[in-house]
């Protein structure tokens, strides 16, 4: 079981690591050290690639214990396939891809291959939060929306009708090319659709008081938000600073740290759900360790 190796701690050690060296290549480029920019690319890759590892790896094996449960299976199956669309995210904006197309970054096929990338891994995403919201609304726990949650959604679908007037400021939004600046906003308006949506099982989590199957849907509605919010950040950051000519560097860092660490909230998100398994099991073999002891005296 890989849950039993690959805890919340152990991620919470992956997540610190990769802070750590992110912030020291940054130091090392900032002191004139030329190389630290590629090492920091191949960082960003590397870990990236592996905490979605990680993530399709712990979702597929929480799908696995859903068989007679069906919206719970599609829901971890989703998640899973958002993780791993993800890892093909990582390896189609590569810039390493310049080395065998040249100009590639630079080409309408980039701007198509990444924003499809995105639309796909957000419409899993959204299939996600909403199975997993729907299974547990079926259950019949008794959970409610709360007028906060309404309010805080409406919140976020106001943010997307800000950010779609202000679409001239996306990053693609100068593409010679019509269908890639629209596949680029509508992989912003499932990208808010389900930061919006994700407000439920936060709800969802306070209402279960506690424990890790709550701490598993706080880090995925952190998980959806935070992408969200970082979108939007960088669209405020693109009107203030075209070409990302951000003159402090000290908020440069931030926005590109909290980019790096977006996966490993998605990886806690597994692992905390995960671990309600491995408790399970112990218990069990626990259980059976006593039954025999006591069968044999």
């Amino acid at each position: 079981m890989i849950a039993s190796r690959i805890t919340p701690r152990v991620i919470g050690m992956g997540l610190a690591l990769h802070a750590m060296l992110w912030s020291g290549l940054c130091l090392s480029e900032l002191s004139g050290v030329t190389t630290a920019h590629l090492a920091r690319g191949a960082l960003r890759a590397g870990a990236t690639i592996l905490a979605y590892s990680i993530a399709v790896a712990l979702n597929l094996e929480i799908a696995a214990e859903y068989r007679s449960t069906r919206w719970l299976r599609v829901a971890w199956l989703a998640l899973a396939a958002n993780a791993g669309i993800s890892i093909l995210r990582m390896i189609v904006e590569n810039p390493l891809l310049n080395q065998v197309w040249p100009h590639y970054t630079a080409s309408p096929l980039f701007g198509v291959l990444q924003q499809m990338a995105i639309i796909s891994a957000n419409c899993c995403l959204l299939v996600g939060v909403l199975a997993m919201w729907w299974a547990y609304h079926q259950i019949g726990l008794g959970f409610a929306i709360e007028w906060r949650d309404y309010l805080a959604m409406a919140g976020i679908l106001a943010l997307m009708l800000g950010l779609l007037a202000l679409r001239e400021n996306l990053t693609l939004a100068q593409s010679p090319y019509v269908i890639v600046r629209h596949i680029q906003q509508v992989g912003l308006i499932l990208l808010l659709v389900v930061s919006a949506t994700s407000i439920v099982l936060h709800r969802l989590s306070l209402q279960m008081g506690g424990g890790r199957l709550a701490a598993a849907l706080q880090c995925l509605t952190l998980y959806a938000l935070l992408r969200g919010t970082l979108v939007f950040v960088g669209v405020l950051r693109q009107m203030v600073w075209p070409q990302s000519n951000d003159p402090l560097w000290l908020t440069r860092y931030f926005f590109d740290l909290c980019w790096q660490l977006v996966p490993w909230v998605a990886v806690l998100a597994a692992a905390y759900r995960a671990q309600l398994t491995v408790s399970a099991a112990k218990e069990l073999e626990h259980w059976r360790a006593v039954k025999a002891a006591a069968t044999s005296a």
